[in-house]
């Protein structure tokens, strides 16, 4: 591994909060076979790194969080031949990206162009990507119809209600009342909680998980669907990591196992490594509309060494969009 000056990255040193994330200098790592080497322009910090941190995340802990980066290829490993040094692309690592450089598995980078801040390429990586494939891979709603999207003013909430509109299907966001404004500025209707959608709609997303998911299910149309994607449930409440993951197998059971909306559960990170070609396609898809404007990535970035600071202003709702930390 060669040392360069400048190189750093934050090291999560144990569970605990956002104090156990600590800025540290790096060797850079020579890319292995079928692996790609990145030098950092941008990387997203994801509800996901919070809950990860907290120890509510199944798996072993990583020493690097961070699930995804924009960046320029600065080498390539054995058998790579569909990038090049110097080009720009987007990578879904899963952990390593709070660091100036990056190892990714090549089929889980795609490219990306010049031109646009790498901040809001970022967003498209994993925000805007989960957003299109729960929208357009899974639920599939028809235009004309309407959906409900639950945290609609966060970073994947409002991606799915940039996209439902542009593809002619009527939103309703759930928010607290202080976010009402954002929600309705992103063209949906808003409302305090799916309880309040005044019809079944034909899929609802669903970032909180465990008991949130009947909930959803009642507000869903029996033919419809419910796409669950997280278990923000879990966080601040107390849980341990059995416990929040009881609670969560518990309430998909009890899905399969009553009438209703049918629940899917969406993984990003899965369905990329079941199909990298389509996850370059719909990469390529996304870059279109944030080209003419159908996308608008709300973006908040900070410097990459108050990662700490990041995490306490996600982990407290403070943010409106992305969190991307930059080198």
């Amino acid at each position: 591994m060669a040392v360069e000056a400048g190189a750093r990255r934050v090291r999560l040193t144990s569970t605990g909060g956002p104090e156990v994330l600590r800025v540290e200098p790096m060797s850079i790592p020579a890319p292995g076979p079928g692996h790609v080497l990145i030098a950092t322009e941008a990387a997203g910090v994801a509800f996901h790194d919070v809950t990860t941190r907290q120890g509510l995340t199944p798996g072993a802990l990583p020493e690097v969080l961070g699930f995804d980066v924009v960046g320029h290829v600065a080498g390539v490993g054995a058998g790579v031949t569909e990038f090049a040094v110097g080009q720009r692309v987007g990578a879904l690592i899963g952990a390593g990206g709070y660091a100036t450089h990056v190892l990714a598995p090549a089929k889980r980078v795609a490219p990306l162009p010049e031109g646009h801040p790498a901040e809001e390429l970022d967003a498209l990586v994993l925000n805007y990507l989960t957003a299109w494939q729960m929208f357009h891979r899974v639920a599939r709603p028809s235009p004309g119809q309407a959906v409900l999207v639950l945290g609609a003013a966060g970073g994947v909430g409002s991606a799915l209600s940039q996209i439902a509109q542009a593809a002619g299907v009527k939103v309703y966001g759930t928010s607290g009342p202080a976010r009402r404004a954002r929600v309705e500025a992103g063209g949906a209707i808003w409302v305090r909680d799916a309880a309040a959608v005044p019809a079944p709609v034909a899929a609802t997303f669903d970032p909180v998980g465990g008991p949130s998911l009947a909930r959803s299910r009642r507000a869903t149309q029996p033919s419809g669907v419910v796409v669950s994607y997280g278990f923000s449930f879990a966080t601040g409440a107390g849980y341990s990591k059995a416990g929040a993951m009881t609670r969560t197998v518990g309430a998909l059971l009890r899905a399969k196992l009553t009438p209703g909306a049918r629940v899917a559960v969406h993984t990003v990170a899965r369905a990329v490594d079941r199909d990298p070609a389509g996850f370059r396609a719909d990469m390529a898809a996304l870059v279109d509309q944030l080209t003419t404007g159908a996308l608008k990535p709300e973006v908040s970035t900070v410097p990459l060494d108050q990662a700490a600071e990041a995490h306490r202003r996600l982990e407290n709702r403070q943010v409106e969009g992305k969190v991307v930390l930059i080198p």
